[in-house]
């Protein structure tokens, strides 16, 4: 089974909308067996009500509601639930490329990591701008070659969870250290989501100064991690 999870919140009016164009989605998988996994940050019961819908009872849906804000903390959330052998991460805004995208990966699943291509989508429904993910060792310092979380199936044993510090770079950071443990990753060379792109991107309202604190984070971290390892338990002594 494919758990596929989902990180949800209000999204400036706009979450019931993207979730319902999902929902859609997964009524046309060719592959059935997998569960959807809602961890919602909303301040209403949009989300939830949506959830609860006669149209979406078919679905195998398990809300959760996540009472802290953060992509990260929120993503994490769901995974901690998923009960698929595979963990498919998808956000609200983006979505299944086509009726056969979980059966593609399922297929092409081999070793502990999948990503594949992905589509971009302005907010008309027509797919641009196709992108194909390759690896490079800069990866984690925001050339992500790679692509948006939602690119992404993991094998759901242990599973690394998100680091909840970061919103700009989550994704870069999650792909090295990926790789630092299980080396590259499968890659699909063919268009199985589709990224939401617009004003409703995290990306487009982020501070250049918390941009900068995440690059200086990140490389902090990676390039030594005892070091890391030792500021951050002096930071718990501290707390």
């Amino acid at each position: 089974m494919i758990s596929i999870c989902i990180p949800t919140y209000e999204m400036h009016g706009e979450g019931k909308k993207f979730l319902a164009r999902n929902f859609d989605m997964f009524k046309k998988q060719t592959f059935k067996n997998f569960e959807v996994v809602i961890s919602d940050n909303s301040e209403d019961t949009v989300i939830e009500n949506l959830c609860k819908d006669s149209n979406y009872q078919s679905l195998n849906i398990k809300y959760l509601k996540s009472f802290k804000r953060g992509a990260s903390i929120n993503t994490n959330n769901a995974m901690k639930e998923a009960s698929g052998k595979l963990i498919k991460i998808l956000h609200m805004d983006d979505y299944l490329s086509n009726e056969n995208s979980l059966q593609d990966i399922v297929d092409n699943f081999k070793g502990n990591w999948l990503v594949t291509g992905c589509g971009h989508d302005r907010g008309d429904g027509k797919i641009i701008k196709p992108h194909f993910p390759t690896y490079n060792k800069k990866l984690y310092l925001g050339k992500n070659t790679i692509g948006a979380p939602s690119v992404l199936t993991i094998k759901n044993e242990n599973p690394l969870m998100f680091d909840d510090i970061l919103i700009w770079l989550n994704d870069c950071d999650y792909y090295k250290r990926y790789y630092d443990k299980f080396g590259k990753p499968d890659i699909l060379n063919k268009v199985n989501v589709v990224i939401g792109i617009g004003k409703h991107q995290t990306t487009n309202w982020l501070d250049k100064k918390v941009k900068k604190s995440e690059y200086t984070y990140v490389k902090e971290k990676h390039k030594n991690q005892n070091v890391y390892k030792n500021k951050l338990l002096k930071l718990f002594k501290l707390w």
